[in-house]
């Protein structure tokens, strides 16, 4: 084992170097050894963009052993991601792959909260003028060349996903390969509410989730907490917050030999274990006959046609064969007409021009590799911050975040006002269209080389990641349906899944909770406890 080494690694900034003897001799011998730390490139030194919280960086570095540890360092601001965070952690990241010394990656929040998003209301402020349009179209870009790089680095990255991780900060930690949810942890997509759609690559992530509970979750800003993140598909692994100082230890154990394989392992030693994760998902309320209702209202094909079928399931005249079987036993009928009730609500708040564009978006990501995703996200982000083509982000940003009205006082004053307004024409031509009918801001030309990063992922459909969360409701289905390796013509019962997907996934706590969860709603009992799939 290497002795334990700590240092902090300085950030390269826009600012210029200063030439005072403030430099002394001794900071600069530490700069250098952090930077030999952390990269095989040259070292350089530059002063860290400062918080507006005080003197402290807004983003810190450091090396322990193989570990390089990225803490988001704007607390009091939840660590909302700024220009100044993004531009600091982009080049360490870079430092990070090249370097043969550096090995697992870790990223973190100060504070109670990993990341409450992007920080807009800075870039609302450049939409006051056009000729400063392009700024936020740039940030916006910036941001998502990081999360890419992350998405595809071949380097293990771990999230620690603690408390508040909404938008941008599901762009810095849903890509990587390990995902880390917590009982404080609350995931959220609130785009819509702004007047924007959920970017940072998660149309990518949103589109994979089982069944339509991405669109879900993209339309209606549901936030998931604690252990449903785990069992929804956001986290790859559940670990109560009192074993992270322990589990952040391990991994700083770890060297430069450590594979994915082996910080998978490292990390389920700190898992929550059958007893606590039930517990966790306790309250979870997606599940039953209203996941079977997420299925079949948000598959249909317009937004119109989801909130009439929100409607009828609130007034009771819906179909309910669709989604209450005979084995849902006794069924709280009113608990499921007040989440058709408050869903349509939640809906009918948001941006119409928002929820067209997010729907059809998370459409089109499930078609999409990763790296055409976040050219989309660049391509519908440059039409949002121009006010003229898309006014509801500036509005929606303006009232919500600076004014701080709430929507159910007072909404917004979208333009167009209703859904019946917003056609798929103007979607079409205005978000997805090339050219762009607007020139300004220009949209980014995102540069996606893997010229200068041996080992990173080539553009993935299918994320290489996905093998270290649960498995995936179409997983369970081949097995049930017998379209699965190895399987044969006969039918399964309920415990074969359970035990193959076990053997699959040695033994990782959640997966007989979610293979009976999915064969609870997915499926009936045939001949001799057979499974036969809806």
């Amino acid at each position: 084992m290497f002795p334990r080494a700590r240092t902090a690694i300085s950030c390269a900034s826009r600012r210029p170097m200063p030439t005072s003897a403030s430099a002394s001799t001794a900071s600069l011998r530490t700069s250098m050894l952090a930077n030999h730390l952390s990269t095989s490139s040259p070292a350089q030194s530059a002063p860290a963009a400062t918080s507006p919280e005080g003197n402290s960086a807004v983003v810190t570095f450091e090396a322990v052993h193989a570990l390089r540890r990225v803490t988001l360092n704007r607390p009091k601001a939840l660590n909302s991601l700024n220009e100044d965070m993004v531009s600091l952690i982009q080049p360490q990241l870079e430092n990070f792959e090249a370097s043969e010394l550096a090995n697992i990656i870790l990223i973190k929040g100060n504070g109670k909260h990993f990341c409450a998003g992007g920080d807009v209301v800075f870039i609302t402020k450049t939409l006051d003028d056009p000729k400063t349009w392009r700024n936020g179209s740039d940030f916006f870009a910036s941001e998502y060349k990081m999360d890419q790089f992350l998405a595809t680095t071949p380097r293990p990255v771990v999230a620690f996903m603690t408390g508040v991780t909404f938008g941008g900060g599901v762009g810095v930690s849903g890509h990587g390969a390990f995902r880390v949810a917590t009982e404080s942890t609350q995931i959220a997509m609130p785009e819509t509410k702004i007047g924007l759609f959920p970017d940072v690559g998660a149309n990518f992530l949103l589109g994979r989730l089982d069944g339509q509970l991405g669109l879900y979750l993209g339309l209606t800003s549901f936030p998931l907490k604690g252990a449903a993140n785990y069992f929804a598909g956001f986290a790859s692994h559940y670990v109560p917050a009192e074993r992270l100082p322990a589990l952040e230890a391990r991994l700083a154990e770890l060297d430069v030999t450590a594979t994915h394989e082996t910080v998978n392992a490292a990390i389920n030693e700190f898992a929550a274990d059958a007893e606590e994760l039930q517990r966790g998902l306790k309250d979870y309320p997606l599940v039953g006959p209203i996941r079977r209702a997420i299925d079949a209202i948000f598959a249909r094909p317009t937004a119109e046609n989801i909130m009439a079928d929100l409607g009828a399931l609130e007034q009771g005249s819906y179909d309910m064969s669709k989604i209450v079987l005979p084995q849902d036993g006794d069924v709280d009928m009113s608990a499921i007409q007040k989440w058709a009730k408050e869903t349509r609500e939640a809906i009918s708040l948001r941006s119409p021009t928002s929820v067209k564009l997010s729907l059809k978006a998370i459409r089109e990501g499930r078609k999409l590799t990763i790296d055409e995703v976040f050219r989309m996200d660049a391509r519908l982000a440059a039409a949002c911050c121009n006010p003229e083509v898309h006014p509801d982000f500036l509005t929606g940003v303006t009232d919500l975040l600076i004014r701080k009205i709430k929507p159910e006082d007072q909404r917004p004053a979208w333009k167009p006002a209703t859904l019946e307004e917003v056609s798929d024409k103007h979607i079409q031509e205005t978000f997805f269209a090339h050219p762009p009918p607007f020139k300004n801001p220009p949209v980014p030309q995102l540069d996606f080389s893997r010229k200068n990063r041996p080992g990173a992922y080539a553009a993935y459909k299918i994320s290489p990641h996905a093998k270290w969360a649960l498995p995936s409701e179409r997983e369970i289905e081949k097995i049930v349906k017998g379209e699965d390796a190895g399987s044969n013509e006969f039918a399964v019962t309920k415990q074969e899944v359970v035990d193959r997907l076990l053997q699959r996934w040695n033994g990782k706590v959640g997966v007989r909770e979610k293979v009976d969860e999915v064969l609870r709603r997915k499926t009936i009992v045939a001949e001799e406890q057979t499974l036969k799939w809806l």
